[in-house]
């Protein structure tokens, strides 16, 4: 038996910045945070930003470099939720 799941009215749908297309720059992966830095973008997945920033160095080198950070990976949770419904 299946149910399906509508959404209030008054919910809205969250805009995401980062798409399907963008991609991580480490595996190629889907990307979920974009980080702005001085001398242009990096593009990671929610696995290769984790690792970074739990990596001493990297997070120094990540710090010095970083002016933005567009964290989107909120769309991992949306995401599983939508295919609980499913």
């Amino acid at each position: 038996m299946s149910s399906i799941v509508k959404e209030h009215p008054s919910v809205k749908q969250k805009e995401w910045q980062l798409k399907a297309v963008d991609r991580c720059d480490s595996c190629g992966a889907q990307a979920y945070v974009m980080v702005k830095g001085s001398t242009g973008d990096l593009m990671f997945c929610g696995h290769h930003y984790e690792k970074i920033m739990n990596n001493p160095d990297a997070y120094t080198k990540m710090m010095a470099f970083m002016l933005e950070v567009i964290d989107e990976r909120e769309q991992l949770i949306d995401n599983r939720l939508i295919g609980s419904h499913n």
